[in-house]
């Protein structure tokens, strides 16, 4: 498991050293979150390139949604890392971590988008949270499944779901 693993086990077959690990990574949960080190600015980038006449709970999830196509790239890679992600108590924690500044910086582009008078800060982060929980429940749901069923689709129903709520 990913608790026992050592350093010295990650870069072994890598030739490499520790320090050299180490003047790249601080700790070995950085290597497994290096890929989403970008992803907010990526996130915020594709929510200020949807239409203009999308509604801001559209605009966020189409930018959600563009990272099942990231996961379909790779569905064996991205269904091992959600297993790690769900079996590691750390590594669930920097998780949180990393949605959470996903979530601020999905706001204040909502925010920015729409304009502050349009758009209240509470408004913003109610709209991005419910994006965001519909796009955890169908991770979830994918996880559960075992990784079978096409992520797509249930991030579609899970974003078409919390459209729906009043």
């Amino acid at each position: 498991g990913f608790a026992s693993t050592t350093i010295e086990q990650i870069v072994a077959p890598l030739g490499i050293s520790k320090r050299t690990f180490f003047r790249y990574f601080d700790t070995k949960e950085d290597l497994v979150f290096e890929w989403q080190k970008e992803m907010a600015p990526a996130l915020v980038e594709g929510l200020h390139s949807r239409p203009g006449h999308e509604t801001p709970f559209t605009a966020v999830s189409q930018t959600l949604f563009s990272l099942a196509a990231r996961t379909n790239e790779n569905p064996d890679l991205a269904f091992a890392l959600m297993r790690l992600l769900k079996e590691t108590a750390t590594l669930a924690g920097r998780e949180m971590e990393r949605r959470t500044v996903w979530e601020q910086a999905l706001t204040a582009a909502l925010i920015e988008r729409e304009g502050h008078a349009a758009m209240p800060r509470l408004k913003a982060r109610i709209i991005v949270g419910m994006a965001m929980t519909a796009w955890i429940a169908a991770l979830d749901e994918w996880n559960i499944d075992g990784g079978k069923a096409e992520l797509r689709t249930l991030v579609e129903q899970a974003f078409s779901l919390a459209k729906e709520q009043p």
